[in-house]
């Protein structure tokens, strides 16, 4: 379940702290993400920001984080700072159903 007693502004500061975090991490997810020049729709990267860790960490070398849903303002705030840092990504649901699906589809492309 999402915490409650973050500001919405708290809430993006730990959405990129996660994501920050976790492509810096061996096998986090968003290390692939990062060199793949996509970047998940809302209701994606939601689904991996409410478990509160990455299933690819597999070491555990990050960590769990407190798990968060962001709002479309929130969303678009991530994408946009995301795509600062890596400029040839583009939002992309991969013709994906979900995180997991658009996962693997993103690491086989």
């Amino acid at each position: 379940m999402p915490r409650s007693d973050l500001t919405p502004a708290e809430v993006v500061v730990l959405a990129k702290r996660v994501l920050s975090d976790n492509e810096k991490v061996r096998f986090g997810i968003f290390r692939s993400v990062s060199c793949s020049g996509y970047f998940p729709p809302r209701s994606f990267l939601n689904e991996f920001l409410i478990v509160g860790s990455d299933p690819c960490d597999q070491d555990g070398r990050m960590g769990a984080w407190t798990p968060i849903l962001l709002s479309a303002e929130q969303y678009s705030e991530i994408k946009t700072w995301w795509i600062s840092k890596h400029p040839d990504a583009v939002e992309d649901s991969l013709d994906a159903d979900s995180w997991e699906d658009w996962m693997l589809r993103m690491l086989e492309l």
